[in-house]
């Protein structure tokens, strides 16, 4: 059971390459948002990832659809905060930041499963439940065993959670929520391959990508 405390700002972060954002991206970030009852979600571009490929896909081409993604979503802001600040994108700097800006609020780093079995890639990721919390999106059904870092399933079981209550930071929580079957990768290879995937795009998105030509080799 979910509870909530009041009095406070609720701030769910959300970041990805976004190459492109897609309604898989855009249902996610809603479906916490009310589940959570959060303020706002910031969906936040990383401009150089550290533990994945740089995108293809030029940072400005890729900031310009998620501002389009967003723009009539009331409770979804596009961040370039990552592209504002210099060297690799770091999650736990992003997180860092929020926390100086926002320090009374309760801020939520939201992730999917398998983002999360990575976590002990990430830089400092201890540091991460110093500034937020992590929710973990799942899809519905019980959570398989997995072959987790045994670090990772010590360090879940000190913090996690069933309900980040009043919390500001801290905790690690599992949301099970029903996911849209969709990946950007999946998009990138039809797209390359002449077909559409219009129906998984925000409109605005998909003419963006066929007015900039975008996507139609694998290279980007």
């Amino acid at each position: 059971m979910w509870s909530f405390g009041a009095g406070f700002v609720r701030i769910g972060l959300y970041g990805g390459t976004f190459d492109p954002v897609h309604l898989g991206h855009i249902h996610a970030a809603q479906s916490v948002q009310q589940r959570l009852n959060l303020d706002r979600v910031h969906m936040i571009l990383s401009a150089r990832p550290s533990h994945r490929d740089q995108p293809q896909t030029p940072n400005d081409h890729r900031w310009k659809m998620l501002q389009l993604a967003c723009a009539e979503h009331e409770k979804l802001q596009a961040d370039d905060s990552e592209l504002r600040r210099p060297g690799k994108s770091y999650a736990v700097d992003t997180l860092r930041a929020f926390r100086q800006q926002n320090p009374d609020a309760q801020l939520c780093w939201i992730l999917g499963m398998d983002s999360y079995r990575t976590l002990p890639t990430w830089q400092n990721w201890r540091e991460l439940l110093q500034y937020g919390h992590l929710v973990v999106v799942h899809r519905p059904g019980p959570i398989a065993e997995s072959d987790t870092d045994p670090v990772l399933n010590a360090f879940e079981q000190r913090h996690r959670a069933e309900s980040i209550d009043g919390a500001l930071a801290g905790k690690i929580a599992f949301l099970s929520l029903p996911m849209m079957a969709v990946s950007a990768s999946q998009i990138r290879c039809r797209r390359s391959a002449g077909e559409s995937d219009q129906a998984l795009l925000d409109p605005l998105v998909w003419s963006y990508i066929n007015q900039h030509q975008l996507y139609l080799t694998q290279e980007g």
